[in-house]
């Protein structure tokens, strides 16, 4: 007998991201139900769901999802709603799917893991709602490849600190300061915005962050020192045309590389391009819901504190 398909919404169809999510959706045999924004330009939808019912009211978008029971809320809202969003699924019996950062304080994660808490303990759900976030590095094929790396070479040197460079250049036009992103009460700013997904892959592959010296803070432009456990990473995070001047990249640049001077042996330096490769991230991520091995709260945790440390350096 064939599994009933999985039901979604999705909150913020509009957006820049929703796209991947309704793909991901898609391409994991998922149906959707319903969709929510505030613009109706959305024929996004035609491509994937076109049956999907569509609310811009979300009073009218929250009284569907309480007829109709859905198992999963997708949510591609602006970073400041997030916590209100979620807190939505899990009180109407859905597990929560939310793009990152999942919140911008630990203190909402906190709050979060008590909502949780309470919505697994409910016996009014047939489901066990949870709370999901999309770390999708972690998933890319070079960084899984970069982690078994360090971690056989850890095995033969337990103290070794990887002297890295770490450069993320993403390109944005003047329309980014005038959105919310540009809004550092919105979108937590540049390093929460553009760096969270990246502070969360260097924890995952080099180990527990222990600290950051921040260089230079600005709207468009970031850069610092990180501590991880094993690695010492000069960082810059921007999203100015500018830095990718002379670079055979035109958008964007993610680019991991090691100091080869610091080498403890003759092995190439580490060098992990990685501009590419994130179309399909989205649909792996909630391959790995689906199959229950997703990020959890438990997992959201380092990238949170890491970001909320820097920012709060940044803005002091």
């Amino acid at each position: 007998m064939q599994a009933a398909k999985k039901r979604f919404g999705i909150i913020g169809v509009g957006g820049y991201i929703a796209p991947r999510h309704l793909r991901a959706i898609y391409d994991n045999g998922g149906e959707l139900m319903c969709a929510l924004d505030k613009h109706d330009c959305v024929g996004v939808l035609d491509r994937y769901f076109p049956n999907a019912e569509f609310f811009t009211n979300e009073a009218e978008f929250i009284e569907y999802m309480r007829a109709n029971r859905l198992d999963f809320l997708s949510i591609c809202t602006p970073n400041f709603l997030h916590f209100s969003h979620i807190a939505l699924a899990l009180q109407n019996g859905a597990s929560a799917i939310c793009e990152k950062p999942l919140v911008l304080e630990s203190n909402e994660l906190s709050a979060l893991e008590k909502l949780e808490s309470s919505a697994l303990d409910s016996s009014s759900f047939l489901c066990q709602p949870r709370v999901y976030g999309i770390l999708q590095l972690r998933l890319h094929p070079q960084i899984q490849a970069l982690k078994a790396q360090v971690e056989n070479e850890l095995m033969r040197n337990p103290k070794h600190i990887y002297k890295l460079s770490l450069r993320y250049i993403s390109a944005r036009g003047k329309w980014y300061h005038k959105s919310w992103k540009g809004d550092v009460q919105k979108s937590g700013g540049i390093i929460c915005n553009i760096g969270v997904h990246l502070f969360d892959m260097l924890a995952f592959v080099f180990g527990d962050f222990v600290g950051n010296e921040l260089a230079h803070y600005e709207a468009s432009r970031a850069s610092g020192v990180a501590h991880f456990a094993h690695a010492q990473v000069e960082w810059l995070l921007s999203i100015c045309a500018s830095d990718l001047a002379h670079s055979s990249h035109n958008q964007a640049l993610r680019i991991l590389e090691e100091d080869s001077r610091a080498l403890p042996s003759a092995r190439p330096a580490l060098r992990i391009d990685f501009s590419q490769g994130f179309e399909d991230l989205h649909t792996a991520s909630y391959n790995e819901i689906l199959q229950g091995r997703g990020f959890t709260l438990s997992a959201q945790k380092q990238a949170i504190t890491i970001i909320e440390s820097i920012t709060k350096q940044a803005l002091s």
